[in-house]
């Protein structure tokens, strides 16, 4: 049958049109999508991320986002919850254990997440001071998978050596619970209250964190 003016049908053996300069569009997804939010969240930190900026991050609409997670809340504890640890700390607790002392393991456990809280603030902000941590109880928090298992195995590593004698009241538990608050807090001043002041942390955290890992063998 003959074409008419406009007809856009392919006569056979004819190829069809190829934009050129233009690389292929890579499909939408969950990974992409939440690969696309950790780098924005770098760029802009948590004030400056919404939907419509990933959007505009993506080069698509901002709804077709909500057709994979139908708010942003759902997408923060995603990138919480849903994404391999090491996928946000990558080399940074990755330590070699053997012919390290417990002492030395856990002082640059501490090292290392102050490193990553000062290098990456919006996901270390996200990750530990806006999203909660899903228990109910300590006892599921302290048995459970989250990021306390980090703190918890390098004091284990310490009782199982010698290192740190476990007391009543200060066991295992307890002394990770104490390395993380102790970190943890560290790594907030220096983001918001001494963000602004010049000093040599990395030394003042490193003889702070030695001094705690000293009450853990019992002040010996």
């Amino acid at each position: 049958m003959p074409q008419t003016p406009g007809d856009k049908r392919q006569t056979p053996g004819r190829p069809g049109r190829v934009r050129k300069g233009l690389a292929p569009r890579v499909p939408l997804s969950r990974e992409r999508i939440i690969t696309a939010a950790v780098e924005l969240l770098d760029e802009r930190g948590l004030a400056g991320f919404t939907m419509r900026a990933l959007g505009e991050h993506l080069g698509v609409e901002a709804m077709a986002i909500y057709h994979y997670f139908p708010n942003k809340q759902t997408l923060l504890e995603a990138l919480g919850t849903g994404v391999d640890l090491a996928a946000f700390f990558g080399g940074y607790v990755g330590l070699p254990t053997d012919g390290c002392s417990a002492s030395d393991l856990v002082v640059e456990l501490g090292m290392r997440y102050l490193q990553f809280a000062h290098e990456n603030p919006a996901q270390f902000t996200l990750l530990f001071s806006v999203l909660p941590i899903d228990y109910a109880s300590w006892e599921e928090f302290v048995n459970g998978t989250s990021t306390f298992r980090i703190p918890q195995s390098a004091v284990e590593k310490g009782i199982e050596t010698g290192e740190f004698p476990s007391r009543p009241g200060f066991g295992v538990n307890e002394m990770s619970y104490a390395l993380w608050a102790f970190v943890h807090g560290l790594a907030m001043l220096r983001h918001t209250r001494l963000r602004a002041l010049e000093a040599d942390f990395d030394a003042l955290h490193r003889t702070l964190l030695e001094q705690l890992v000293a009450t853990f063998r019992g002040g010996r």
